[in-house]
């Protein structure tokens, strides 16, 4: 696999471990409002966010007529409007869209402060970054408030060249233009020498089907592969990496 130069890692539930870090977040949240944590509330509460940004990806959200205009690198106004919705959603619209998007920045910190790293993801980065032979990317649709500190935490941060997140560009994988912005950031590379890592089928393998560039599937038994979806290979721990890069 040496035509490959790029790599291009997913963070959530690939570097780290996306319930555990959600759950941890959820949990200060709730404690703004004065609520008890509880697993039911926290599955509601995961549930709803997994489905908003889903449909979010797929256009199904509608914004408010004065932001509709905003295209690429969104505005601060418009962020908080969107992070806010979810939110909003889970205590049914009973508190101000101020209250939500107080709460959703305190969601946001606390995204940083505890992170539980995939198995192997040190190892793994540590040893694709010391061959010397790739720029190492984290491109994820996560906001880049808590992207930079989850890769702290784990000891990945100074493993990999650039963090890339959605709300720089303006766009989610697995949108073209996500990838139009990384090119612009290198710069000089061409689509064969890009590689995709990721969880997801949609947000991963999509993405590198969109893009024309080779994907690898990193399956945690959390979805089932179709005929929809091909990934240039599949790996069920990180490190299979180290034998195939």
């Amino acid at each position: 696999m040496g035509k490959y130069k790029v790599l291009i890692f997913d963070l959530d539930d690939t570097l780290i471990d996306n319930v555990e870090n959600t759950r941890h977040a959820f949990m200060k949240m709730v404690e703004q409002r004065n609520e008890a944590y509880d697993d039911d509330k926290f599955k509601r509460w995961y549930e709803i966010d997994k489905k908003f940004w889903r449909d979010w990806k797929d256009g199904l959200i509608e914004l408010p007529e004065h932001l509709r205009k905003e295209t690429g690198k969104k505005s601060e106004e418009f962020l908080n409007w969107v992070r806010g919705q979810r939110v909003l959603i889970y205590f049914n619209h009973s508190i101000s869209l101020e209250e939500a998007i107080r709460l959703n920045y305190l969601y946001m910190q606390a995204l940083t402060e505890v992170v539980v790293p995939i198995e192997g993801a040190f190892e793994t980065l540590k040893y694709l970054a010391d061959t010397g032979k790739y720029c190492i990317l984290v491109a994820t649709n996560g906001p880049k408030i808590a992207t930079r500190a989850k890769l702290s935490k784990i000891k990945c941060l100074k493993l990999v060249q650039n963090v890339l997140s959605a709300d720089m560009f303006g766009y989610m994988k697995p949108r073209k233009e996500f990838f139009d912005a990384i090119q612009r950031e290198l710069n000089n590379y061409q689509n064969e020498e890009f590689l995709v890592v990721g969880d997801s089928l949609k947000s991963d393998v999509g993405f590198g089907m969109a893009c024309g560039i080779d994907s690898c599937w990193f399956d945690r038994g959390k979805e089932q592969l179709t005929a929809d979806y091909e990934p240039t290979m599949v790996i069920r721990k990180l490190i299979e990496l180290k034998g195939i890069l």
